[in-house]
Formats: C-alpha cells, sequence, structure tokens
C-alpha cells in the first residue's frame, strides 16, 4: 500500500503547532528546504475532505495563531487570525449583536481557516451568499514562509486580482491563511421558519411556487423522510416523503408578514401540513439544518454532494432515492445543492456504480458532485472530486505559479493539484 492510500493519511506526519507567525514562516522555510509537504490544519474537522497527501512532510496547527486584531464594530468589519474557533468569533460578535451569517456544520470544532479553506455554507447561502461575499481581507504566508497579504480593512479595497475569492474554497493548496479581514452584518430582530410537510408527487410544483413567492426567504431546505427520522429532526414527529423548511430572518414585523403570506400562498398544496416555527423554537432547528450535511450517520461509508441548477432539485433527489434506497437526503432547495449520506451496509460495488449515476445525472444537468465524506480505503477508485473540469488546465498554472514545489497539501485537490 503506498502512503497515498493509508487508512490514515496523516501517519508519519511531524505535527507542529507554532506559537506566532513567525513561528509558523520558519517552519514553513524549512519545509521547503527538505521539499516536504505542508498540510494546514485549525481543528482538523475537515482533514477528511479530498484526497491523502501524496507525499510525507508537516501538519501545521495553527491552533495558536487564534487572535483578535483588530474589531470596530460600527464599522461592521472584523480582522482575526485564521486559528480562532469559529464558537468564539460567535461570541465575539454578539456581544455587539452582530454575526456572520454563515453556517458552520462543526459547529464546536472548526477554525475560521477551515471554513475559508473549504468555503464550507450551509442553509442560510441561499439568502446570506458564502464566505467568498465576505472576506475583504486576507493573509497568507507563501512558500517562501513569507507573509502576504490581500485585500484591507476596508469594504470598498479592491485591487489587482481577487486573491480573497482565490484562497477561499483552494483547500489550503495555495498557500496558509494566517488572517482574515470579514465584513459582518448586524443579528436579526427575528427569524421563524415554515415547514411544509408532503408526499413525493408535489415536491416538484412546491418548489416552483416558493421560487416565485412575493416572500424572500433566506434558506429552503428539503429534507426526506429517512433525514427526517435522524435524532437532529425526530422531535418533528414527520411522517410525510418530505420536509421542506423555509427560513426567513429580518424584523418582527417583516418575518410575521413573510411567514403568513407564503402559508397563504401555500394553503392549496394537496395532502400536506403547514407549521409556523418561531423563536426561539426554531434556533434548534437552524441548528440543526446546519449540522446534518456533515453529520456521520452511523455506518455510512460516504456523503455526496450535488450541485445543480434548483429547478432540478426536486427530480434529482427523485432519482437518488430511486438510485440509492434509503438515502438521507438534505438539499438547499434554493441554491441547488443536495446532499446524500449513503446508508450502512452498501457494498463498494453497489456504492460506486450508484455514485457513478448521480454523477452523471448531475453532469446531464450541467452540474456536479463530489465526495465531502469517503471511507479511506475506497478514496482510490471513486469520484472524489467528480468530473474534471475544462478549467481544471487554469488551476494547476495557478498552482504552479503560487506554489512551484508543490509543498501545500499536494495531491489532495481537484485533479490530485
Amino acid at each position: 500500500m503506498s502512503f497515498s492510500d493509508s487508512l490514515n493519511p496523516l501517519d508519519g506526519f511531524q505535527h507542529k503547532h507554532p506559537s506566532d507567525v513567525l513561528e509558523a514562516c520558519e517552519i514553513i522555510k524549512q519545509s521547503a528546504a527538505n521539499l516536504d509537504a505542508i498540510v494546514p490544519s485549525g481543528s482538523g474537522s475537515k482533514m477528511n475532505i479530498g484526497y491523502a497527501p501524496s507525499r510525507k512532510g508537516v501538519v501545521l496547527g495553527t491552533k495558536n495563531l487564534n487572535k483578535v486584531i483588530d474589531y470596530p464594530a460600527r464599522d461592521m468589519t472584523v480582522t482575526v487570525q485564521a486559528g480562532i474557533l469559529i464558537k468564539d468569533l460567535k461570541e465575539l460578535l454578539g456581544k455587539e449583536n452582530q454575526r456572520l451569517p454563515i453556517d458552520d456544520p462543526y459547529p464546536a470544532n472548526s477554525s475560521l481557516g477551515g471554513l475559508l479553506a473549504t468555503n464550507t455554507s450551509g442553509p442560510r447561502r441561499f439568502g446570506w451568499g458564502t464566505l467568498r461575499d465576505y472576506v475583504i481581507g486576507i493573509s497568507i504566508l507563501n512558500d517562501e514562509g513569507v507573509e502576504t497579504k490581500a485585500g484591507g480593512r476596508v469594504v470598498k479595497n479592491v485591487a489587482g486580482y481577487d486573491f480573497c475569492k482565490l484562497h477561499t474554497g483552494a483547500l489550503g493548496t495555495l498557500g496558509v491563511i494566517s488572517q482574515v479581514t470579514l465584513k459582518v452584518r448586524p443579528n436579526p430582530e427575528a427569524s421563524a421558519f415554515l415547514l411544509l410537510t408532503l408526499n413525493l408527487a408535489n415536491v416538484e410544483s412546491v418548489l416552483d411556487r416558493i421560487h416565485n413567492t412575493k416572500t424572500r426567504p433566506v434558506a429552503v431546505e428539503l429534507l426526506n423522510k429517512t433525514a427526517l427520522q435522524h435524532p437532529l429532526f425526530k422531535h418533528l414527529a414527520v411522517t410525510s416523503d418530505y420536509g421542506i423548511f423555509i427560513g426567513f430572518e429580518h424584523s418582527t414585523e417583516a418575518v410575521k408578514w413573510q411567514t403568513e403570506t407564503l402559508a397563504n400562498e401555500l394553503a392549496d398544496v394537496p395532502n400536506s401540513k403547514l407549521e409556523i416555527i418561531n423563536a426561539p423554537s426554531d434556533s434548534a432547528l437552524w441548528q440543526a439544518l446546519g449540522e446534518f450535511q456533515a453529520a456521520r450517520i452511523s455506518g455510512c461509508p460516504l456523503t455526496f454532494k450535488a450541485n445543480i441548477p434548483s429547478s432540478k432539485v426536486a427530480s434529482y433527489a427523485a432519482f437518488a432515492l430511486e438510485t440509492i434506497p434509503g438515502v438521507l437526503l438534505q438539499a438547499h432547495a434554493g441554491s441547488g445543492i443536495v446532499f446524500g449520506h449513503i446508508p450502512e451496509g452498501i457494498s463498494r460495488q453497489v456504492a460506486f456504480n450508484s455514485i457513478d449515476m448521480l454523477l452523471q445525472k448531475a453532469v446531464r444537468y450541467q452540474g456536479n458532485l463530489v465526495l465531502p465524506y469517503c471511507l479511506p480505503e475506497w478514496k482510490a477508485d471513486f469520484p472524489v472530486w467528480g468530473q474534471t473540469r475544462p478549467d481544471v488546465k487554469v488551476m494547476r498554472k495557478v498552482k504552479e505559479s503560487l506554489d512551484p514545489k508543490a509543498l501545500f497539501n499536494p495531491g489532495r485537490f481537484v485533479d490530485r493539484i
């Protein structure tokens, strides 16, 4: 078995946790001199994403790079080091009644750097966007062990190539994120969910109606019955084929008007049930919907994530259920993203064939499919990053330009970059 096929891809790595940026830069310089791989790691909550590194080296931990650099709350910006835990960042912003409206599926154990490197998002993506929309300044430790900066601490600060967006979602393959400046938002005055439970036959037409509603939801989540039986949602006691959760966040008056208006718009859906879930009861539901996409289902060998046009979500979900009976589905239906947790007991070959069918279906819909989680022993054969796209040549050129020695996370990303 080669190193890259190891069941623990970080076996044989040195684990180093620098106390400051200068020490981190020295570690990078030493690794570069030895051509050792550098694997950036915050809390390690997302190390299962992608392939194993293609060669051994150093796991560069950022847990000590967790300082708050500047927080001018009136300017609605915050500058922090990338090792800060999301829960600590939320606590900091909450003191000023502010927030970063990005759902974190690992709320107790994830760093800002990890969230940025994977561009993780959740249900609120539909209304509030992704991290790429909030990063206005970034500092990177490059392959020479030098801290470089892009952007700044002012929201209207754009000059040259947008390195903030380039590094967000690059899986740490272009350098180590050391510091970030984010624009933040005020906490909403009120929030609520409209829960519609319904049968399979009506899902597509209802989603079409929600897309054309007079209201402005910030989340539209579709879960199948199997997913709704997970402990995170069991208290809802849903027995229908599907549940659609439509989330609103705004002023108290606006949230009340929107939930009531949408309830009236959907009142005539056959064989359905409507329920409005107001604060504070909706808080746990927001958290559950954010966590479920990354939930470690007992015995689950892999989780897929398909990105497709939002108009195709209902038909894709139905196809997934036909292809893999028992799959636990969650769709960010407004954004066209479908997650599926494969049930326990499926064989490697059946799983491979099923994922191939789901991938080809996504591609026919002008989308793609990736595997955020997969058993390590299956990764060598499975399409972890989906179908290779034509722009992979551009990605390789960027990698070669910014990391010519292939130090950072070699082999982990798209097309083994």
